[in-house]
């Protein structure tokens, strides 16, 4: 990357941030459900399906549409109760979700990855074009047979819990959007739930 494309990208880095250190009008962070969640197992492994419901707000598409990439984030952790100490995480799985628009083409990009795309890069990653947003952002809430534990790690015998935490992650961020994002309402996504690990009949 030139010098003067890094120097025209980080000035609308800073415009954002600025746009976003405004005061806004809703204090209410954005609400979020799951649903359609089904946990299947098969001989090899359990796998969770669903769909996260949430609008995006106005502000996260205008970031997109200036090029800013957002960076979503879904987390499984499987626990079993344990009688004479904590409770022990038996399996742990991340779904990394990663959004942007390409102004030349006119097009959306989705790119899923098992881990953080600071480690990975695009290198671990399936991607889609999609051209609508309205398409894309689909794409981002649908969740299709994620593979999020071993098969052996589930003991219908045993108490064991299921906790789901979905959120807009902020750390992938450039420095001075996190700065900016910090404490606004319309960036702040996010879903946590813990309950007791059924598989769908």
């Amino acid at each position: 990357m030139s010098g003067f494309q890094s120097a025209r990208r980080l000035c609308v880095w800073m415009c954002v941030a600025m746009s976003l250190a405004l005061p806004t009008l809703s204090q209410a962070d954005t609400p979020v459900e799951l649903q359609s969640l089904k946990l299947e197992r098969d001989e090899s492994s359990l796998y969770m399906s669903g769909s996260w419901r949430f609008d995006l707000p106005a502000a996260l598409e205008d970031a997109l549409l200036k090029g800013i990439t957002l960076y979503f984030v879904t987390e499984v952790d499987i626990s079993q109760e344990r009688w004479y100490f904590y409770n022990q995480r038996v399996a742990h799985a991340e779904r990394h979700v990663r959004l942007f628009y390409q102004p030349l083409t006119r097009r959306w990009r989705v790119n899923i990855s098992p881990q953080s795309f600071n480690v990975s890069g695009l290198g671990m990653s399936l991607g889609q074009s999609y051209d609508t947003a309205e398409e894309a952002i689909g794409a981002v809430r649908r969740i299709v047979q994620w593979r999020i534990a071993n098969a052996a790690d589930y003991n219908p015998d045993a108490k064991q819990t299921i906790s789901i935490n979905f959120r807009l992650d902020l750390k992938q961020l450039p420095r001075p959007l996190q700065i900016g994002a910090a404490g606004q309402s319309d960036w702040n996504i996010g879903f946590s739930k813990t309950q007791r690990l059924e598989l769908t009949p």
